[in-house]
């Protein structure tokens, strides 16, 4: 089965100096795209003209090359590959069948990524019927997995584990044909511990380098050329290995000079359907590339820089402010911890709040008044589909998670990241703001940091993010409740501040009150600061527990005590992390005993 020769690609010298003016003017139909596939990219996908790294990528893709893209997320990468590949497959002389079995394989790291991706391929496909979907990942039933793998599925999109246990154990899944593999949030695949299981699925399919001809010719069928696919918003010495182990000398798409080492050489390049500036990589292998983040422009990056204590208390504050200045908008908040999304959706779903100063008796309401939602790893899979469908399809809701949704998921308008706790990584910072200001949209991200938390500003320096800071007074004063009856001195501290107060104890009381809230808040406090304990490198340095205060840090939980058990347990483990940590440096001298 031969793919028709129209969709090679050719490659010559760029014409036009001016980037933008080539973008602006470009069409999918330009780049070689089926006028079918446009019609569906446009009415199904609402993409009118390419973005600029679809415009780069999908003549690459279609002329057959190898491919590694570094942009910015909420760029549409995800139609960069699809695109091009269901143009080939629609495109061969003889057409494709389900029981020729799998022709693409796309790696996703999360479930829900890996369900946003089979939503577009189910859009994208709607008018070529014969060329089937497929996804397999954990938590789904493995039989009807086994099932649908039987019949045959012509683009499969998987998470690593599920894919390498049907491919050890699914004698019926038929892969002969595969020509595609593509790895999706590349960076986020390697950091989830999937090395080992990448590197294990190369050597299954036969497609690491050491184990194909020259020419890119698989091992398992010699009629399939195989071509493989590499995306990642942020690059390291992982992704860099892992693209030296399944490209084969690769264009090099987002990339500039400067993130490739001197001693390789590089030459401007553009594609005949696409006279757009490319890095393309002439040497045999990939050089050491230099981590960066890659942002929208569009996007506004602030900080707030709050006392431990009165965290919580903010948070609601802001959120308040946003969704009542703007009803219909969707707003992210990311935590550290499972137990830290739990606590705070309970207490965000049933706080409720005096309307009135006069008396403890008053109407009461729920303080924010928006739809709810939590997302991270503990959930079951059923919940974890219900609360992702919700969010993509509601106007306005708030979503509680952690980093499960920082990477690659595309929730429509979404208006405001809020990073209440700082990322694990560093790196993680730019995959969380990526889920707004996508697609040219603008968007805000505020970062919450302690007074001694302030050096992470020169980590993320490094990497050429700027941040102005939040005009948290600002949005306190205005908040009519306390403003009249309340006069606010000109100078007076956050921690200080009466909205503030009232709100603490207003919270506190509501927690001492609720025996299930309580629970809720103390496994809390404990899982966070394990976690704060868990940082690694450099920021282990900045992110220190010794300089916190537990006693504020179960304030910023609306706890009125530090709870005891918990505290000790805690302090037990950085005792014994202060012990190891000096026996690392200096190790003790064992005595030799003279046997004479």
């Amino acid at each position: 089965m031969k793919q028709n020769s129209k969709s090679d690609g050719k490659i010559m010298k760029a014409e036009s100096k001016n980037p933008s003016e080539v973008f602006a003017s470009c069409s999918f139909s330009s780049l070689g795209l089926h006028p079918t596939l446009c019609d569906q990219l446009k009415e199904r996908l609402g993409f009118e003209v390419p973005t600029q790294v679809q415009a780069q990528a999908i003549p690459v893709v279609l002329s057959g090359r190898h491919v590694l893209v570094n942009a910015a997320t909420g760029t549409g990468k995800t139609v960069a590959y699809l695109a091009p590949i269901i143009q080939m497959l629609q495109n061969y002389d003889k057409r494709i069948q389900r029981s020729d079995g799998t022709f693409a394989l796309v790696l996703v790291p999360t479930r829900e990524l890996c369900m946003q991706v089979y939503e577009i391929l189910q859009k994208l496909l709607h008018r070529f019927h014969w060329i089937v979907p497929g996804y397999i990942m954990g938590g789904e039933n493995r039989s009807k997995e086994k099932a649908r793998l039987r019949k045959g599925v012509s683009i499969l999109v998987a998470t690593p584990g599920r894919l390498l246990d049907h491919l050890k154990n699914t004698s019926s899944f038929l892969h002969t044909n595969l020509r595609w593999i593509i790895f999706d949030e590349a960076d986020r695949i390697l950091e989830l511990g999937y090395g080992k299981d990448i590197e294990e699925i190369l050597n299954c399919l036969g497609t690491r380098k050491h184990q194909s001809a020259s020419k890119g010719i698989s091992a398992g069928n010699p009629e399939v050329q195989k071509q493989n696919l590499l995306l990642s918003a942020t690059l390291n010495e992982k992704v860099n290995h892992l693209a030296n182990i399944s490209l084969e000398n690769p264009v090099m798409i987002g990339l500039d000079d400067k993130k490739i080492l001197q001693n390789v050489n590089t030459n401007h390049v553009s594609l005949e359907s696409n006279v757009v500036d490319i890095v393309e990589e002439s040497g045999k292998g990939l050089s050491t590339l230099n981590e960066e983040y890659k942002l929208p422009a569009q996007l506004v990056q602030k900080y707030i820089k709050v006392p431990c204590g009165s965290r919580l208390v903010v948070l609601l504050s802001i959120l308040k402010h946003l969704f009542e200045r703007e009803a219909s908008q969707k707003v992210v908040v990311f935590f550290s911890t499972c137990d830290s999304v739990d606590f705070h959706f309970s207490l965000l779903s049933e706080f409720q709040w005096p309307t009135t100063l006069q008396s403890e008796t008053e109407l009461r309401q729920i303080f924010l008044k928006c739809k709810t939602l939590r997302l991270h790893g503990n959930m079951n899979h059923e919940d974890r589909k219900t609360t992702f469908h919700s969010f993509k399809t509601e106007k306005s809701a708030l979503l509680l998670s952690t980093d499960v949704s920082a990477r690659g998921l595309d929730f429509p308008k979404v208006r405001c990241i809020i990073q209440y706790d700082s990322p694990g990584e560093a790196t993680e910072y730019v995959h969380r703001v990526g889920r707004t200001a996508r697609l040219g949209e603008k968007g805000d991200s505020i970062l919450f940091l302690q007074p001694v938390e302030i050096d992470y500003f020169k980590d993320l320096e490094k990497h050429g993010v700027t941040l102005t800071e939040y005009p948290l007074l600002k949005l306190l004063n205005g908040f009519p409740l306390y403003s009249q009856q309340h006069p606010v001195k000109k100078f007076v501290s956050i921690e200080m501040h009466p909205w503030l107060l009232n709100l603490q104890r207003a919270l506190e009381f509501f927690i001492s009150t609720e025996p299930k809230m309580m629970k809720l808040a103390k496994d809390a406090f404990c899982s966070w600061v394990r976690a704060y304990t868990a940082h690694r490198g450099e920021l282990k340095q900045i992110f220190m527990v010794k300089k916190l205060h537990l006693g504020h840090v179960a304030k910023s939980f609306a706890l009125k005590e530090q709870p005891s058990l918990v505290n000790r347990s805690i302090q037990k483990q950085i005792k014994k992390r202060k012990r190891d940590d000096r026996q690392k440096v200096k190790p003790k001298k064992r005595r030799v005993i003279s046997k004479s």
